[in-house]
């Protein structure tokens, strides 16, 4: 396979790693993740004008997905210590209400 066939492979699985994240899908989205490491590996410095491209792309879909990643962790940070505050404010009340 040449850097251009890999570089397009790569961006098909970056592709499906997209579509899994925006389904929160994040077990596909690892095992996508997993199956497309050892394919970077394999690229190298020396590309053509397409497969540049192509890396590119990847490189901005990934930055997009770790921008969202991190968003979406902050969002569920805040709903857990929420939850949390939830909880304790309902043990408390159980607690003055058996007094």
């Amino acid at each position: 396979m040449n850097q251009t066939e890999l570089a397009a492979q790569v961006l098909s699985i970056t592709r499906a790693i997209e579509q899994a994240a925006s389904l929160a899908d994040w077990l596909e989205a690892a095992r996508l993740t997993e199956t497309r490491s050892p394919l970077l590996m394999q690229l190298t410095a020396d590309q053509e004008p397409a497969a540049l491209e192509m890396i590119r792309e990847v490189q901005a879909i990934d930055a997009a997905l770790l921008a969202d990643a991190a968003t979406t962790q902050n969002e569920l940070h805040i709903e857990f210590e929420a939850a949390i505050g939830r909880t304790r404010a309902a043990g408390e009340y159980q607690r003055v209400a058996q007094l």
